[in-house]
């Protein structure tokens, strides 16, 4: 199932809303991280009837606590990005994820930052012919659809070698940051950029679980012969 992901979301009734767009659609599950004064009240009357959905919402801390069991994890954005995938891509993409998948949305206000895009496998957008941003519910509605538009559409299955999820790639990156740091590849001012840029190559090329343990034991004999 596709986790449709909310991050820090500072109305209850978006909530609810998207509640009642997930039950619409049957598009996946919805999950939420640290809600700002999240009213459960106000929630379910925007879900207007979609309460199955609000009682098996997953409440989280943190993104990366959201996302780590996942394979495939779409951001979605307001502003330009190049090569970004529109919903009907996007949802193709997500129904083939050989595992967990998710699509995280930012708050009503900033949505999600350059840096948290940049940790993301893809990024996604709606194209508007003149605002740039839609309501928060309103994108999960989209996206929604197109997941539902795209069940629709039987396409071969294929097989692929189980993939690295992002807890795995979480490793490998405080691995490769604590070996380029001690090397001097590292900037000590912008350590995250290089490491983002780094796992942005493997994330695009979907490396498998394999790959990226025999990177890790490489890494480990390494460090041992680093001086």
């Amino acid at each position: 199932m596709i986790r449709f992901v909310l991050h820090r979301p500072r109305s209850s009734q978006n909530i609810g809303a998207s509640a009642r767009a997930l039950a619409n659609t049957g598009a996946g599950a919805l999950w939420v991280v640290e809600p700002l004064g999240f009213d459960r009240t106000q929630a379910a009357k925007l879900a207007a009837g979609a309460d199955h959905v609000l009682e098996g919402m997953r409440v989280v801390r943190t993104l990366a606590e959201a996302v780590e069991d996942c394979v495939e994890v779409v951001m979605t954005t307001g502003r330009p990005v190049p090569g970004a995938l529109d919903p009907r891509a996007t949802a193709r993409r997500l129904l083939e994820a050989p595992g967990q998948a998710a699509l995280v949305f930012g708050d009503e206000v900033n949505g999600l930052t350059n840096r948290e895009l940049r940790r993301a496998s893809a990024v996604a957008t709606i194209p508007t012919a003149q605002k740039s941003s839609l309501n928060l519910a309103q994108a999960v509605l989209v996206f929604g659809y197109e997941v539902l538009l795209a069940r629709a559409t039987p396409r071969p299955p294929h097989q692929e070698p189980p993939p690295a999820d992002e807890k795995l790639l979480a490793r490998l990156r405080n691995r490769t940051g604590e070996l380029l740091s001690r090397v001097g590849f590292l900037n000590p001012q912008q350590p995250d950029r290089a490491l983002d840029e780094l796992l942005q190559l493997l994330r695009r090329a979907r490396a498998s679980r394999r790959e990226v343990e025999m990177l890790l034991a490489a890494l480990d004999q390494l460090a041992r012969n680093v001086r």
